[in-house]
C-alpha cells in the first residue's frame, strides 16, 4: 500500500487559508486605526474600501473552509515569527507542516490585498499553477436619463 501524501492543491489551499486569515486581521486593524483618527477627512471612504476588500477576502476564505471540510483538512497551529509563518495541519488524518518565508509571505499578502482592493488587475497564479482572475467589484448600472426604457406590457394593461 502506498503512502498518501498531501497534494499540491491541498497545500495551495492551506497557504491561501494562512494568507487570507492574516489579510483579514490586517484589514480589520487598519479599519480600526482609521476610525480612531479624527484628523483624516476621507477616512470613511478608506474604511469603506477596506470593508469591501475584507468582504471579498471573507468570501474566498469561506470557500476554502468548505474545501477543507470536503478534503478533511484541519489547521492545528499557526506561528508567525521573524523567519516566516509555520503551521501544523492534518490532511486526511496525516500530520504535516508548512513553512512560508517572511519575505514570500509579505509579497504574496501585498499582491492579494491589492487584488482585493481592486488596485491590481493581473491574474493571481496559485501554487497549483492555476490562474485566477483577481476579484473585481461590480457596480450596479444606472439607467440612462437620455433614453428611458419602456417595457412592452401584454394583456389588458397595455
Amino acid at each position: 500500500m502506498t503512502a498518501v501524501q498531501t497534494t499540491r492543491d491541498e497545500l495551495s489551499l492551506i497557504k491561501s487559508y494562512l494568507l487570507l486569515t492574516h489579510i483579514l486581521k490586517v484589514f480589520e486593524n487598519d479599519a480600526k486605526r482609521l476610525k480612531s483618527e479624527a484628523t483624516v477627512h476621507t477616512s470613511p471612504l478608506y474604511i469603506e474600501m477596506i470593508r469591501s476588500a475584507s468582504q471579498c477576502a471573507a468570501v474566498l476564505l469561506s470557500g476554502i473552509r468548505r474545501e477543507f471540510k470536503k478534503r478533511h483538512i484541519r489547521i492545528c497551529e499557526v506561528k508567525h515569527g521573524e523567519a516566516g509563518v509555520d503551521t501544523d495541519y492534518l490532511c486526511r488524518g496525516l500530520h504535516g507542516t508548512m513553512h512560508i518565508d517572511s519575505e514570500s509571505f509579505r509579497s504574496e499578502t501585498d499582491l492579494r490585498m491589492r487584488a482585493y482592493m481592486s488596485l491590481q488587475t493581473e491574474p493571481i497564479v496559485t501554487d497549483s499553477g492555476r490562474q485566477s482572475a483577481s476579484p473585481t467589484r461590480t457596480y450596479p448600472q444606472r439607467p440612462s436619463a437620455a433614453a428611458p426604457s419602456k417595457k412592452k406590457l401584454s394583456g389588458s394593461y397595455a
